[in-house]
């Protein structure tokens, strides 16, 4: 596992190395957003959606500048929906990836015109010539990217998150809800670069199938630690599903129960990579680090 770790620290710094590129901080009275922009992004998380995006790119022999600029644009959707996530308005969170969030370390304004500017310019990283020299390629991962980050992905989750604060909802609806706020940006990681590198539908289907099933397994664990984890090692306020009295997988299915359909959906995603042999054993490794993560 330590091997793995080391692989999420170097798509962390490729991505950061880029994002450096994409986000320099302007001489003009537009620089605090920019700032609010850098705290959101670089630097933070474990770029596990950057890791497979880079990992499957090397699967398929893309371009490694290719899917650092894909990679790229991923963290800086997910760090727009971090940021307004974390809104007083939404989740009220003060504590995101062990430091204050950015409507506390800035201000509420702010925060939201970062996660616009981040939302927006990941489409101007994407549509950029670095990423494909295919215009076609480029446009399939803007439309991908758009669908699964809109209301019929990302953003959709996130409306029946918060119908969940008022009304309990069953195991279907959670599932319907974590695969559309959670597993949507894990599709679009999980089969961007196929995507880009021309796969064949049989490979393209493999690996969304790979993606649903860690798409369930990361929010199920989420679940779980906010359960029985540590905020300091989480790097993030733990206990508010219980407090809000949220309806989450171990709410419905008791924390054992929560445990073993995350391990049926860790062996499911394991045997979907079959036909990739060998080339898909980090793919692999990362199921197995989103059971075991405590962070």
């Amino acid at each position: 596992m330590s091997n793995f770790k080391d692989q999420l620290k170097i798509a962390r710094a490729a991505v950061d190395q880029n994002l450096e590129k994409w986000l320099p901080i302007p001489d003009n009275l537009s620089a605090r957003v920019v700032e609010a922009m850098r705290y959101a992004t670089i630097g933070g998380g474990k770029a596990f959606r950057a890791f497979l995006i880079l990992t499957t790119a090397k699967m398929f022999d893309l371009p490694e500048q290719n899917a650092i600029n894909i990679a790229t644009a991923m963290e800086m959707v997910h760090a727009y929906s971090l940021i307004h996530d974390d809104l007083p308005a939404m989740d009220n969170d003060t504590m995101r990836r062990g430091k204050p969030t950015t409507h506390i370390q800035f201000d509420e304004a702010t925060a939201i015109l970062a996660g616009d500017a981040l939302l927006t310019n990941a489409f101007e990283v994407l549509a950029d010539e670095a990423t494909n020299k295919d215009g076609s390629i480029r446009a399939k991962l803007v439309k991908m990217l758009a669908h699964l980050a809109g209301k019929d992905g990302m953003v959709g989750g996130q409306m029946i998150d918060l119908i969940g604060e008022k009304q309990t909802l069953n195991l279907e609806q959670i599932e319907m809800l974590q695969d559309k706020k959670t597993g949507a940006l894990l599709m679009f990681a999980s089969t961007a670069s196929a995507v880009a590198a021309k796969a064949t539908e049989e490979q393209l289907n493999a690996l969304k199938t790979y993606a649903k099933c860690i798409g369930l397994m990361f929010q199920i664990t989420d679940d779980i630690l906010d359960v029985v984890g540590d905020s300091a090692t989480v790097g993030k306020t733990l206990g508010k599903d219980k407090t809000e009295t949220k309806s989450t997988f171990v709410s419905v299915l008791g924390l054992d129960a929560a445990r073993k359909k995350a391990e049926d959906l860790g062996v499911e995603a394991e045997q979907a990579l079959s036909i990739f042999g060998d080339k898909a054993n980090a793919l692999r490794e990362a199921a197995r680090f989103i059971l075991e993560r405590n962070y």
